[in-house]
């Protein structure tokens, strides 16, 4: 919230002047299953991190969010992307990302490889590829919220570290997704440091472009 005062030069009761600042949004397209159960698990973690950035004053938001069928992409080219043999710049082609309208899109892909998390840029997606969840780490407790965001904290722009108390610790230290398992349902913190990188970044940023494109999608309330 910002505000305005005007003082006029007389001895009349000056006019204050309120002006609500708008969240920047950045829409999401989850593809996947209707019945995946990592789509929840997605949901929790776009959640998470609207309460995140919220707290943290920024005027960045994710939604709305909304879900479209599995993609129709190759899990090899999931892979190449996880591994880095596709780059950042790449993948706009590899993963037909022309094809959604959002400024985020989360993969739900049937893959044995590294979870992923690709920045968002002006005029260029910001993509998520999550492995699947039929065998570990994924298939353990609290893991999938937590990955998601975790890979989602890479969106925002964040990197890893070496904490392992933390949501975004990884590689080079040994954190793993394993990290994360839990019996009791909960999302890691972010560090310090990464608070005030949010805070730096998105403090009163302005809404970017939309990008174009198309999708079949069901919306997510």
């Amino acid at each position: 919230m910002q505000r305005c005062e005007i003082r006029p030069l007389s001895r009349e009761p000056f006019i204050v002047l309120t002006l609500r600042v708008h969240a920047q949004q950045w829409s999401v397209t989850v593809a996947g299953d209707a019945d995946d159960p990592r789509m929840p698990a997605v949901r929790e973690a776009i959640q998470h991190w609207n309460r995140q950035l919220a707290a943290l004053g920024t005027s960045v938001r994710f939604g709305p969010v909304v879900e479209s069928a599995k993609a129709d992409v190759d899990d090899d080219a999931f892979a190449l992307v996880s591994s880095g043999g596709i780059g950042e710049y790449g993948t706009d082609h590899a993963l037909s990302l022309a094809d959604y309208d959002t400024d985020v899109v989360v993969f739900l892909t049937g893959g044995n490889f590294p979870s992923v998390g690709l920045p968002h840029r002006e005029n260029q997606h910001g993509v998520v590829i999550l492995r699947r969840t039929t065998d570990e780490p994924l298939s353990l407790p609290n893991v999938a919220r937590n990955v998601a965001a975790h890979e989602l904290g890479h969106v925002l722009g964040l990197i890893h570290n070496q904490d392992p108390r933390s949501l975004m610790c990884g590689r080079p230290s040994p954190c793993r997704p394993d990290m994360y398992a839990s019996e009791t349902p909960r999302f890691f913190p972010l560090t310090a440091e990464e608070k005030n990188y949010l805070k730096q970044r998105f403090g009163n940023a302005p809404r970017g472009p939309r990008l174009a494109g198309r999708t079949r999608k069901r919306v997510v309330p």
